[in-house]
């Protein structure tokens, strides 16, 4: 069955393709003083799901979003198609970098020669920590995460931000707290990234561009936080190591 967010996208998509009518109704004035704040939240899960170059930096850990936490940030290149995840611990350790070729196994940087491989870039799905870095977020699965925050409730729009380069339109609201005995599985998302419960109310707010892409994201519990941001969008590209760059371990 239709829900009416997924009418209300497709309404949209409808008006625009027939009449020429945008989320933003007039050239005039500011895209973000007119904009259909339930149009954009009903296109975001759509605009995320059909990103397919990007880099998306993921921060979560306790207190406010932004404070001292642990830092991925993924690269996702559509040609050729590959992955290339960077985590940075808190404390200031070292970086752990890894590829993921569209095909075979992960790809882990060895700067350090820990590993005893006569190069930099080590094979081995086994060599990677838990949870790795593509076990933290499914971004196979971006979409469903981003359609959750985008069914907010009382969003509210504020002053128009700058993200990076991009002007956004913010939406603050919250997700309401689970019914009582319902389990959090449409929250799973959140769960090892909020490390707690979520099946209680959580603060989420999205910034929205022209395009109605969600530039940033941002929920908080009782105790931690999470925040995404998009950047490099059409414009990611990296080097996958390939043939003589890559051998085994000799040691794990």
């Amino acid at each position: 069955m239709e829900s009416p967010r997924s009418a209300l996208a497709l309404a949209c998509a409808l008006s625009v393709a027939l009449s020429g009518c945008a989320l933003f109704p007039s050239a005039d004035r500011p895209w973000y003083e007119e904009a259909d704040t339930e149009a954009l939240l009903a296109a975001l899960a759509e605009a995320a799901s059909d990103a397919d170059n990007y880099t998306l930096e993921l921060g979560f850990g306790p207190g406010p979003a932004g404070g001292t936490g642990t830092l991925l940030t993924y690269e996702v290149s559509d040609s050729p198609a590959a992955v290339r995840a960077t985590l940075s611990a808190p404390e200031g350790g070292p970086e752990l970098v890894v590829v993921y070729p569209e095909e075979g196994q992960a790809l882990l940087l060895d700067s350090e020669n820990l590993l005893g491989a006569p190069t930099e870039w080590v094979r081995g799905d086994s060599l990677l920590p838990s949870p790795s870095p593509a076990e933290v977020l499914d971004l196979g699965s971006l979409g469903n995460l981003v359609g959750l925050l985008s069914a907010m409730r009382g969003a509210d729009p504020g002053t128009s931000e700058n993200i990076g380069e991009t002007g956004t339109l913010p939406l603050h609201g919250f997700l309401p707290a689970l019914a009582e005995g319902s389990g959090p599985e449409e929250r799973a998302a959140f769960a090892p990234l909020l490390g707690e419960d979520v099946s209680g109310r959580l603060d989420v707010s999205v910034w929205v561009d022209a395009e109605g892409f969600p530039v940033r994201m941002e929920s908080a519990g009782p105790t931690s936080s999470l925040w995404l941001e998009f950047s490099e969008r059409g414009d990611t590209a990296f080097h996958v190591p390939n043939g003589d760059e890559v051998s085994e371990p000799v040691r794990n």
